[in-house]
């Protein structure tokens, strides 16, 4: 797994972790994401298709099954973590007991919550 930064100050979070996950070029993934209505972020639908579309298994839906004290998650998946500050939500993704952040301007995830994840199969 190789770390994919989303540019600075931008919404494409997802398009990061979409390209970490399937091992391609954050232009790449971004060709791969239909482009969001509201801008550059990303839905689970939007980032289940392009995950498909460059070859990668995963579940078809979040599971939003988390406990706030002791998350139990499967090796490989899509995070979705809700921050604190602004009431935010922002993609990150596990892989075989490592979290990337593909933004990690944020010092302290105090506060941060893991509120569903997307399994990443195979």
């Amino acid at each position: 797994m190789n770390l994919v930064r989303q540019p600075d100050g931008s919404g494409w979070c997802g398009q990061a972790c979409v390209a970490m996950i399937a091992g391609v070029s954050l232009e790449d993934a971004v060709a791969a994401c239909k482009p969001h209505p509201r801008g550059g972020g990303t839905d689970t639908p939007e980032v289940v298709a392009a995950l498909r579309k460059l070859g990668v298994r995963c579940a078809d839906k979040r599971c939003r099954r988390v406990s706030r004290e002791k998350p139990v998650l499967p090796a490989r998946a899509l995070l979705s973590i809700m921050r604190p500050k602004g009431n935010r939500w922002h993609w990150m993704v596990t892989w075989d007991g490592v979290i990337y952040d593909p933004e990690d301007q944020w010092p302290d995830y105090e506060g941060w919550r893991i509120t569903s994840y997307l399994e990443i199969l195979g």
